[in-house]
């Protein structure tokens, strides 16, 4: 066989030239090229959910600053405008109920009643306290009495009804006002109204952890047993409170009598 000629020495090195380039980029070049795609699509999407995540972050730690101040206006509340009630401890909740109903609020009432210029006519009694704990409501504001307002009946100016009205930030307690409902009295010639006043008044408690299922009569005496008080006694009971006794507590032993001890005993 001759020699090929010259020219087709460079054509056939030319084909193999190209046949390796296409074969390169087939083989080689295309899938790393598929492989950066794929790579910078993720990125772009590791990127995004990073920038999500910085967005939550903030929006996290903005919710828990208003949380906290949330919390410390509810703190500040709860001192100003309620009594400390933990339902941790439902004898000693009860006993603040009780307290609270026959001691506490009928006096706040005809205060703040009479601080804003009109005259009380009635409605600044309180019904019988609750004999077992009452269910917790999910807010924390237990209304008192249980599920109704106080009907506070009142006469006075128009002024005065309205200062009435204004001064309610100033009650001692959490209370909402539905209505208004005036009447001229007679013999006035209409300048002094006469206002029914559904005053509802709330206190803020606390829950215990797991909340439990509220216990029967028997389970309240029980309890109440545990503080030295008998089953059935209320708050209604007899005996008055000397200085330094708190609510449903009886008076201690007269003088000179001393405790029986048992033989034996320790």
């Amino acid at each position: 066989m001759g020699r090929l000629p010259t020219i087709w020495v460079i054509v056939i090195g030319a084909v193999l030239v190209i046949a390796a380039g296409v074969l390169l980029f087939l083989f080689a070049y295309r899938p790393k090229q598929a492989e950066l795609s794929q790579l910078t699509k993720d990125l772009e999407a590791q990127q995004a959910i990073a920038a999500e995540k910085e967005a939550t972050d903030q929006r996290l730690a903005e919710v828990k600053e208003e949380w906290r101040d949330r919390e410390e206006e509810l703190q500040q509340l709860r001192e100003e405008r309620s009594i400390p009630i933990s339902f941790g401890q439902p004898a000693a909740a009860m006993v603040a109920l009780w307290y609270e109903y026959r001691e506490d609020l009928p006096p706040l009432v005809e205060d703040w009643v009479e601080a804003s210029g009109v005259t009380l006519e009635s409605g600044a009694s309180f019904p019988a306290p609750p004999m077992t704990p009452p269910s917790v409501p999910a807010s924390g504001f237990l209304q008192v009495p249980s599920g109704q307002p106080i009907g506070l009946t009142v006469s006075g100016t128009l002024t005065e009804i309205e200062q009435l009205y204004r001064s309610l930030d100033q009650f001692p307690r959490v209370g909402t006002i539905s209505s208004l409902d005036l009447v001229p009295v007679a013999g006035t010639g209409g300048e002094i109204l006469q206002a029914q006043v559904p005053l509802s008044i709330y206190v803020l408690v606390e829950a215990p952890e797991s909340a439990a299922p509220a216990p029967g009569v028997g389970g309240a005496a029980a309890g109440m047993g545990g503080m030295g008080m008998e089953p059935g006694m209320g708050p209604g009971m007899g005996p008055e409170m000397g200085p330094g006794m708190g609510p449903g507590m009886g008076p201690g032993p007269e003088p000179g009598m001393e405790p029986v001890m048992e033989p034996g005993a320790p």
